[in-house]
């Protein structure tokens, strides 16, 4: 008798656990970011925060909008994201000559604001198409003497992206503005890129925006 009730139990604790893990798995959050190489420094720090839920970064570096508007539908996949964060812009920005090398002298402008207009729209609609909530992230500021790329240009093209977003209802998280107080001694001298504190730094207004988006969801 007391093996069959010491089987029973055993069972009832097997499905106790196997319903608790099909539940946590089904209710698992599930987060997309999208972007470039500013985006992969700071998404290890967002991951570390919110610990059992599922945030991902698309493969590899987003490039510019027309690389988005190529790869948006397999970098969604099959996956329901709950939130999708993106942003595009220093890519389309940027300068290069011939020989796809930074300069801003002989070299021609990848992505013209009218066309990242045109693209942006392009991936929202695509975007709109899920039941994620979508936030566009702002492009960080360009030092002087960057390579390739003007210092007013995030700016112009953050403005055209706020238009697009604004237009569609989609939630901004200005990170731009952020930049311009992290970037002066968190960054490499010359260049766009930020050290692994700038990183760090970056990372917690975007911490802040999903911890009150996934309250609400």
């Amino acid at each position: 008798m007391d093996k069959k009730i010491k089987k029973y139990s055993s069972l009832v604790i097997l499905l106790m656990c196997f319903t608790f893990i099909s539940a946590t798995f089904q209710t698992r959050k599930n987060i997309l970011i999208i972007g470039d190489s500013i985006s992969i420094g700071y998404t290890p720090f967002i991951q570390k925060k919110f610990i059992g839920i599922n945030i991902e970064h698309n493969p590899g570096n987003g490039g510019s909008t027309f690389k988005g508007v190529q790869n948006i539908e397999k970098w969604l996949g099959e996956r329901e994201w709950d939130v999708v964060m993106f942003n595009f812009g220093l890519h389309d920005m940027v300068y290069k000559d011939t020989l796809n090398r930074y300069d801003l002298k002989n070299g021609k402008i990848a992505v013209s604001l009218e066309d990242y207009r045109k693209n942006l729209q392009i991936i929202v609609n695509k975007l709109k198409e899920t039941t994620a909530h979508i936030v566009f992230i702002t492009t960080t500021t360009v030092p002087e003497n960057a390579a390739g790329r003007m210092v007013e240009s995030p700016l112009l093209y953050n403005n055209i992206a706020k238009e697009v977003m604004n237009r569609n209802e989609i939630d901004i998280l200005d990170l731009y503005e952020t930049s311009l107080r992290v970037h002066p001694l968190n960054s490499y001298p010359n260049n766009v890129h930020y050290t692994e504190k700038g990183s760090e730094l970056l990372a917690q207004p975007i911490i802040s925006k999903l911890k009150s988006i996934i309250n609400e969801l």
